[in-house]
């Protein structure tokens, strides 16, 4: 039985720590927030944030 790995959880099922995290690790590797990735995971923390308030 091979180890599988751990399924990448969708973008709109993110807390907002889980959020910061990810956005953490795309600064870290793509040095910008360009990608789609990037502006998905941007678009999420806002939506959270104003939920918040």
């Amino acid at each position: 039985m091979a180890k599988e790995k751990p399924k990448r959880k969708k973008i709109n099922k993110m807390t907002l720590e889980e959020v910061e995290k990810a956005l953490k690790k795309v600064e870290e590797h793509m040095k910008n927030f360009n990608s789609k990735y990037a502006i998905h995971l941007l678009e999420r923390k806002k939506e959270l944030l104003n939920q918040k308030k």
